[in-house]
């Protein structure tokens, strides 16, 4: 039987592919709105600038946007630490947990993607990670925000709220899809229909158009990614979509959480259950967001702030430097009515003359030009402004705003400034906490066989532990601990001023003495060599310091016995004078 006559022809799509269809186009709709502001979002921190005739004939650009995301993004530079907890107190697993965590998470570059997704929520409002099970491990990328749409109905502190979540603009090429296993046979029968139809051939050349445009806005933000290499020209790129959403399962009535992918938009590959793709059924996606709103799930970032005083500054420097131009390179009148006197172009400009009737300086005169000395104090408030509104203040760039100033403002200064951006930190350590939350159990519902995981000892030496899943897999699950840096660097911080405060009540107290020490070194990261060595030679000195008063009282005791004893020798001395002295009188 011909291909054609077991499948749907190209063009007629099932009643599940309009269902899903309906679902992207109001989720793209939701989202569109804020497309605009993202794109010159994105420009401005590319130093990218569209010039006009009227207000901004210069190309120039004053860097704020970069300099106020850069300035956020180093209060929140690192990631956060995430320690396990393992809910019965089995601390063997718990140890060997731990050890997993932190070998996935350098072999996933976890660094690297948090910074990606960092960025990406100061430029546009809110960042994507996205997790998968491949080759037996975890998978984590940051996605583009333009690829992933959502219900807009969620409730965005929770995306499990979402009827469905879309990951849009998978570019694969066509050779790749029908080579892969999971999809259907009968989805790559009707796709290989599909590409060869018109409708197919065009929607080739949309997508090989709309994946240039992805590949060059993810090279222009320095984010490496293994697709980068560009096909070759007789490759067939097709834009795929995955669709996570509910279905009402009749024979079980309740809802199933479901992934379709399909091909651009017509053709379905793929239709499973997640928790037979993941063996989880909750999303696999973790999002957070700057500014958290009540209804809209896509809010403003800082980026939002910055774009229009941006812009403002961007024009009044260019008309500085416009008028700066002008008054350089002077425009004339000339007088019009002289015969034979011909100018070189009527045409505005800088060296260029004007007609003018009657006689203005017999034949030419300079064209008069008020410069725009405020320009600069004007452009100085707006920057102020903006700093107020991101808390990214002048100070927290590493530029002083006067020339005079004391300790105790740049403190107070300083210390405000992080007061704000600890609001910002936690909804960052609260998209952590969920991803790793996450991570554990799709570790658990997949992880087999066994794997090699490296320690490294107190004196730098790696050694080898094969570890199977079943040594750290736990009935009663985990709970992760974490803390942003942000936040601990606060609050060791605000402890340590307590302990000096209580030092100052009580500075004969050794244990706050011993305390305060310890904390301190916690501060500093030392490793624990480093710490034992700093506590034998603190122990050291304070034994030192004993044995030296036990010998001043050893001292101080010695001093009266040898006074009275000098005193009795000088009376026996005195004695055997008088005798001397009576016996010479005698004679």
């Amino acid at each position: 039987m011909a291909i054609t006559q077991q499948i749907l022809p190209a063009g007629i799509t099932s009643e599940l592919m309009e269902k899903l269809k309906k679902e992207k186009i109001s989720a793209q709709e939701f989202v569109e709105r804020r497309h605009e502001d993202w794109n010159e979002n994105y420009d401005l921190y590319r130093n990218e600038v569209k010039t006009n005739r009227l207000t901004q004939r210069q190309s120039v650009n004053i860097p704020l946007m970069k300099e106020t995301v850069k300035t956020l993004l180093s209060k929140i530079d690192d990631p956060p630490s995430v320690d396990w907890r393992e809910l019965s107190g089995d601390k063997d697993k718990e140890l060997l947990f731990q050890e997993v965590w932190n070998h996935d998470f350098e072999r996933l570059n976890m660094e690297g993607i948090d910074i990606q997704d960092k960025k990406t929520v100061m430029l546009y409002g809110r960042g994507f990670k996205k997790m998968n099970w491949v080759d037996n491990q975890v998978e984590v990328t940051a996605l583009d925000v333009y690829d992933v749409v959502v219900d807009p109905l969620t409730d965005p502190l929770d995306i499990e709220t979402a009827r469905f979540v879309i990951h849009q603009n998978i570019f694969r090429n066509l050779r790749d899809i029908l080579a892969d296993e999971r999809y259907t046979k009968e989805g790559k029968d009707r796709l290989k229909i599909w590409v060869t139809s018109p409708e197919g051939l065009v929607q080739t050349a949309q997508n090989r158009d709309e994946w240039e445009k992805k590949m060059d806005r993810l090279k222009s933000m320095g984010v490496e990614h293994d697709e980068f290499p560009l096909f070759a020209g007789g490759d067939v790129m097709v834009n795929l979509t995955e669709h996570y959403h509910n279905l009402w399962n009749t024979k079980t009535k309740e809802f199933e959480r479901r992934v379709v992918v399909y091909a651009d938009d017509e053709v379905e590959l793929l239709d499973e259950k997640l928790t037979d793709l993941l063996g989880v059924d909750f999303y696999p996606f973790v999002t957070w967001g700057e500014d958290v709103e009540t209804q809209d799930f896509w809010s403003d970032g800082p980026a939002d702030l910055v774009r229009v005083p941006n812009k403002i500054i961007n024009i009044w420097y260019s008309q500085l430097v416009e008028n700066r131009t002008l008054r350089n390179f002077q425009m004339h009148w000339y007088d019009a009515t002289i015969q034979g006197y011909e100018p070189i172009t009527y045409e505005p400009g800088a060296g260029r003359m004007l007609p003018a009737p009657g006689e203005p300086g017999k034949v030419i005169k300079p064209v008069e030009i008020s410069g725009l000395d405020d320009t600069l104090n004007s452009i100085d408030f707006v920057i102020k402004m903006i700093e107020r509104g991101t808390s990214a203040t002048a100070i927290e760039k590493g530029v002083s705003e006067r020339k005079q100033i004391t300790l105790g403002e740049v403190q107070t200064l300083v210390g405000k400034a992080a007061e704000r951006t600890l609001s910002l930190a936690k909804f960052y350590r609260r998209s952590w906490q969920e991803f790793a939350q996450k991570y554990v159990s799709l570790l658990e519902a997949n992880a087999r066989g066994k794997q090699t995981l490296f320690k490294a000892s107190s004196t730098g030496a790696m050694w080898p532990k094969v570890v199977y899943a079943t040594d750290w897999k736990s009935k009663s699950g985990y709970r992760a601990i974490v803390q942003s840096s942000s936040e601990q660097e606060e609050e060791k911080t605000k402890g340590i001023q307590r302990f000096m405060f209580l030092l100052q009540q009580f500075p004969n107290n050794s244990a706050l003495k011993r305390i305060a020490q310890k904390r301190m070194l916690e501060i500093v990261n030392l490793t624990p060599e480093e710490q034992r060595e700093v506590k034998e030679s603190e122990e050291k000195r304070i034994d030192q310091l004993a044995q030296g008063e036990g010998e001043l009282d050893q001292l101080a005791g010695q001093v009266p016995q040898q006074v009275g004893q000098a005193e009795q020798n000088d009376q026996q001395l005195f004695q055997s004078i008088q005798e001397g002295l009576q016996e010479l009188n005698a004679e």
